[in-house]
């Protein structure tokens, strides 16, 4: 079962019940809605090492200086001397990452509900700084994973699978996999999933936005901000020929106006294409102030979780999905047409 929380400025409450279900007999995906890839970045000389091509070498003034920083720079940092020779820390993630830097002492907030609330609002402060994936994780990506022996096949009986075989969707996200083999390919990149908190962060900039892109516009098929179903899907055929481009998703990218953009990158796609798993259990979110939320410390999960929160909705899902601050929950097991992810790397 998916079910997501909607959040409205007015604190209003409306339901909305969505069933997207695969062809064949396949598992069925059911959301209640309430309103309310990568490597590291070769160094110029690696990189003529390993392909015999001239790299980029750095700007002089920008060579590292290390123990020049104070404080020190994290591992996804490095320390640099700007024109004028003052020294700062400057983001060094993979290739294909963006750096998102931590929110500061303040923190920003979380949740839009009243205390006790399962979305009840709360703070949250990001102590460190963390590169995450530009893209989804793309089929092509994923499969380089498989042939490696560290990833497992996609589930391929669905229409919609991007995986299978017959179709060129090297550039689409790579969708059927459930939980554990989305988990499972980000540690074989070494980094793992984001956690709501990371996730919400690095789409809002922490600053309450409706969208990734800002408060607006709303995204039309027409606008092109957005890969997803006006009004949501049909309950008669959720996962059939829907979405702004017909059945299934688009290619990562295929969205320019709605990424949400960085001094170090653009993020794209954190709104519509697929849903995006995260590390998180779907639970109530926790009172007051919480630093750097870990999903194994969390004060609400007793134990271990079978529900996991997602992320960002999808191409057969309404504009509400895609909200910054809206969540989805599914069960670890469901590997689904609309459902995808993103790795983050973290800082030692």
């Amino acid at each position: 079962m998916i079910r997501s929380t909607l959040s409205c400025a007015c604190l209003s409450l409306a339901m909305l019940s969505l069933v997207a279900c695969k062809r064949g007999g396949e598992e069925k995906l059911q959301e209640k809605a309430t309103a309310s890839t990568s490597d590291e970045k070769p160094s110029g000389s690696q990189h003529e090492a390993e392909t015999g091509e001239p790299g980029v070498q750095p700007a002089s003034h920008t060579e590292p200086l290390a123990g020049e920083c104070s404080p020190g720079c994290s591992s996804l940092e490095r320390c640099v001397k700007d024109d004028k020779g003052a020294s700062a820390c400057q983001p060094a993630c993979p290739e294909g990452t963006v750096f998102v830097p931590p929110t500061g002492p303040k923190g920003f907030e979380m949740g839009r509900g009243a205390p006790g609330s399962d979305d009840q609002k709360h703070t949250v402060v990001l102590s460190k700084g963390f590169c995450m994936d530009a893209t989804e994780v793309t089929v092509a990506a994923y499969r380089r994973c498989v042939e490696s022996g560290k990833c497992t096949v996609p589930q391929l009986r669905d229409i919609n699978a991007n995986y299978r075989s017959e179709y060129d969707r090297k550039n689409h996200p790579v969708n059927m996999v459930n939980y554990k083999q989305a988990k499972a390919y980000c540690e074989a990149q070494g980094q793992s999933l984001p956690t709501e908190a990371q996730w919400e962060y690095a789409a809002s900039h922490g600053d309450g936005r409706v969208y990734p892109w800002g408060n607006t516009p709303d995204p039309t098929c027409e606008n092109g901000y957005a890969d997803f179903t006006p009004g949501g899907s049909p309950h008669e055929d959720p996962a059939g020929d829907v979405g702004c481009h017909g059945g299934g998703s688009s290619e990562v990218k295929a969205h320019p106006k709605g990424k949400v953009s960085y001094p170090d990158g653009d993020i794209y796609d954190l709104g519509g294409n697929v849903w995006e798993w995260t590390a998180d259990c779907y639970v109530p979110y926790p009172r007051g102030t919480v630093t750097d939320p870990a999903p194994d410390a969390h004060p609400n999960l007793k134990g271990s979780c079978y529900v996991y929160s997602l992320r960002g909705g999808g191409w057969n899902r309404s504009r509400f999905s895609m909200h910054t601050y809206s969540r989805a929950a599914s069960k670890w097991t469901y590997r689904v047409p609309g459902l995808g992810f993103r790795c983050v790397k973290n800082a030692d």
